[in-house]
């Protein structure tokens, strides 16, 4: 391991051993006057589009970052804080980084004092030199990298801060497990992940995708028949409302975070790619059981979702970064497919969004990785022997969503991606490819674009990417039958706003008085003549009446629309959002119940479905909170981890 005593210019001499190759209790004193005080980051801001008029686009995440004055950190206050914080739990062997931060101290002359107690006493866990920081005039940090736990058990870390004559103390517990499993273990896992998928999403797209006879469906979705059924809370370690990064972190590490990170827990770091970090479902399950890996998403593949797998950083907006960490061969995937080429390609390249020439494309080439770029590229790379590694890039941003892709297929909202492929397709070839894995592989597969048609009130777009999500996961239940070592499991990263009201009826009227409810609703009129699981039309005489639970000031007709539209802009005058007069134009405004500058409608903190099949999906029953998922999921591997001797 590298020796990081040594960062920032800061001698070693002033730490003080406790014997042996690893610490049971240290104390750390100050950076002496040559400390230099880390300078103050910028906040990443909201992708924004073109300005139109007075108006401008704002991004569905232009939220998540914290407003300042406004949202609390999840710290309990005081001015020592220790990360991980109280009540993080563990695999043993797992790796991460141990950090304390003192403030309202003299940097140059603070002791912290560490001490790791087990149940049978003082434990020897902190390996080689920490680094030291100073991220304000009045703050001393200390971080240990990659610490582990080698044994199950409870562990109480404290922490005793002396400056200038007074002395302030803070400790943690930790909860330390093992994932030992009994009876037939799961060779290989495939994670799929509905992003925003709520249960609106899942009748909505059974009711377009099966239709309904007197009040029963006529056929269940794949994710319908699944072995256990349970519940998910999905709360951060900041906040009761989450974004992607923060849950799919949780899912992927079994720590909390915080809104926008991952990978991490927030600390007062200025530089959001250095926060203490814990060892993601990648990192883990390639060093301690040499698995592959995958990663399939229909959204840019440095978006929250998929980059949780691999990444950490406090900002989910650092897409350079994490394309740099996941060619980290500790975390590189033998499969990763989406969009997001804009990153990959150098910046004199039309599309790209790099600030250097570098073509990682080629790059992933060097690597042995087979590159695909559209649908029928991908076909053909997988037609016959599989590629050893697959990268498939088919769009400069997120892929288009299935409706407008697959359906419609305007030439204007398709651009120069005419040819995407499916997410059933890209599922399939990455199951192709990792099938013959020596060791086993863990593949995540998300229906991004749920989510991401959720936020503009767009509810055909959002239910006809459910269905395509469901029939991916159709693809995995074949691939696995009969094998008996493959464990399944369909979740979401958080609920959204919408709902299924009733219907809406064309024939009757327009806008609000063609809404029914109760036993005016009726049933919609979808109709799937080609028997493809997708409607023919999204927008029948009779079609789905979608509520939402928060959203910004727009106008609504209740009906499809034609092309996605943001229903609000932002004023450039007062800052603040207001309807755009192309969305849904001539209907009737509906007054918003969000903050005044949101455009987009938002996550809700609803619970959202967990289900499961396979080898280990008993684990998957009742409630769990999010970052019980991941050890659910480990306790399916049976996964045991060499020990570690922080070296």
């Amino acid at each position: 391991m590298k020796d990081q005593g040594t960062e920032h210019g800061l001698s070693r001499r002033s730490l003080f051993r406790a014997g042996g190759g690893g610490l049971a209790a240290v104390a750390v004193v100050g950076l002496g006057e040559t400390g230099a005080s880390a300078q103050p980051g910028t906040a990443g801001a909201a992708e924004k589009a073109a300005p139109l008029g007075p108006l401008k686009a704002a991004g569905p995440h232009a939220a998540v970052e914290r407003t300042p004055g406004f949202g609390v950190r999840g710290a309990t206050g005081g001015p020592v804080r220790i990360l991980p914080i109280d009540n993080a739990k563990f695999l043993a062997g797992s790796l991460f980084d141990l950090r304390v931060e003192a403030s309202q101290v003299d940097p140059a002359t603070a002791k912290i004092q560490i001490s790791v107690e087990g149940e049978h006493g003082p434990e020897a866990i902190l390996h080689n030199d920490p680094v030291r920081t100073s991220s304000a005039k009045d703050s001393l940090e200390v971080t240990y990298r990659q610490v582990t736990y080698p044994n199950p058990g409870s562990y109480t870390v404290r922490v005793k801060v002396t400056s200038g004559g007074k002395v302030s103390t803070a400790e943690v517990e930790h909860e330390v497990v093992s994932a030992r499993h009994h009876g037939r273990k799961a060779d290989n896992v495939i994670f799929f992940l509905g992003d925003g998928m709520g249960g609106a999403a899942i009748t909505g797209a059974r009711l377009l995708s099966k239709g309904m006879t007197q009040g029963k469906y006529r056929g269940l979705l794949e994710m319908d028949r699944m072995d256990a059924r349970g519940i998910v809370g999905t709360s951060g370690a900041d906040s009761i409302a989450t974004d992607s990064a923060n849950s799919m972190s949780a899912y992927m590490t079994g720590h909390k975070t915080s809104v926008n990170a991952m990978g991490v827990y927030e600390s007062n770091e200025p530089d959001p790619n250095k926060h203490p970090r814990v060892e993601t479902m990648a990192e883990l399950l390639k060093r301690a059981a040499g698995m592959a890996i995958g990663v399939v998403t229909t959204a840019e593949i440095q978006d929250a979702t998929p980059a949780a797998v691999w990444a950490h950083t406090r900002r989910r907006s650092e897409y350079l970064e994490i394309m740099d960490q996941v060619l980290d061969p500790a975390r590189t995937p033998d499969v990763l497919m989406g969009g997001g080429l804009a990153s990959l390609l150098p910046k004199s390249q039309k599309g790209s969004k790099r600030k250097d020439e570098r073509d990682l494309v080629n790059e992933f080439r060097q690597k042995g990785f087979t590159v695909a770029t559209n649908a029928k590229e991908l076909a053909s790379a997988t037609a016959g022997k599989a590629p050893e590694k697959l990268l498939g890039q088919f769009h400069t941003g997120n892929l288009n969503v299935y409706l407008d892709r697959q359906q419609i297929r305007k030439p204007e909202v398709l651009g120069d991606w005419q040819d995407q492929p499916t997410l059933p397709a890209m599922t399939a070839a990455a199951l192709k490819v990792l099938e013959n894995k020596p060791n086993g592989f863990f593949l995540m597969v998300e229906g991004a674009s749920i989510d991401k048609q959720e936020h503009p009130l767009d509810g055909p777009r959002a239910l006809y990417d459910t269905i395509e999500f469901d029939q991916a996961i159709g693809v995995a239940k074949r691939w696995a039958e009969g094998r008996g070592d493959t464990l399944i499991v369909v979740t979401a990263d958080h609920n959204h706003s919408m709902s299924i009201v009733g219907t809406h009826d064309r024939r009757k009227n327009q806008g609000r008085p063609a809404n029914g409810i109760y036993g005016d609703a009726g049933f919609p009129t979808y109709t799937d003549g080609n028997g493809d699981g997708f409607p023919d039309d999204p927008n029948p005489e009779v079609g789905l009446f979608f509520g939402w639970s928060n959203h910004p000031d727009h106008t609504d007709g209740f009906t499809h629309n034609p092309v996605p539209v943001q229903p609000s802009l932002i004023d450039t005058a007062s800052g603040n959002a207001v309807p755009n007069p192309q969305h849904q134009p001539g209907a009737e405004l509906q007054q918003g119940n969000l903050p005044p500058h949101e455009t987009n409608c938002v996550h809700t903190v609803d619970d959202v479905s967990i289900v499961a099949s396979g080898p280990g999906s008993d684990n998957f029953n009742g409630f769990l909170d999010n970052t019980e998922v991941h050890f659910a999921v480990l306790e399916a591997l049976g996964l045991e981890v060499p020990s570690n001797d922080g070296e």
